[in-house]
């Protein structure tokens, strides 16, 4: 068999992985504490500004559909049918644009987006606004969902 130092060694390996493992928790979870992970379902934002990252004008008010991580639907609130099924997010008063310029806000493209409560071309500090932002189809939020 293995002597008792080989096993104290491997047991000390392992309590240092647990460890690390469980620091590494801590540390994301404190990171991200003040937002709020959904799971990957339908959404509708409703009634924000929609700034697509394309050169048309701003959309007021608007509606982004996502379904499984695409933008489905999007433009004029009058225009867009919101499904039956999708959790509504709350945009007024709030404008919604794509999380980078190099990929603009289309139907059919990822839903990698930001929500913010604040005009991002007029603030510099937009990113101290940001109410909510959407990565491949997954809502981050600092507040809960109205229910369907």
């Amino acid at each position: 068999g293995r002597s008792a130092r080989a096993r104290s060694g491997e047991t000390a390996v392992r309590g240092s992985i647990i460890r690390l493992g469980a620091a590494v928790t801590v540390i994301l979870g404190l990171a991200g504490c003040d937002f709020l992970y959904h799971e990957r379902a339908v959404y509708a934002i409703e009634g924000a500004t929609l700034m697509d990252g394309n050169v048309l004008p701003p959309i007021t008010p608007a509606v982004v559909v996502v379904e499984d991580g695409k933008i489905t639907a999007m433009g004029p609130a009058s225009e867009v049918a919101i499904p039956s099924r999708a959790q509504r997010i709350d945009g007024r008063g709030k404008f919604v644009f794509p999380m980078s310029l190099s990929q603009p806000l289309k139907i059919g493209g990822p839903a990698d987006l930001i929500l913010c409560n604040v005009n991002p071309a007029r603030a510099r500090d937009y990113k101290r606004y940001i109410f909510g932002r959407m990565d491949n189809g997954r809502w981050w939020s600092t507040a809960e969902l109205r229910a369907r």
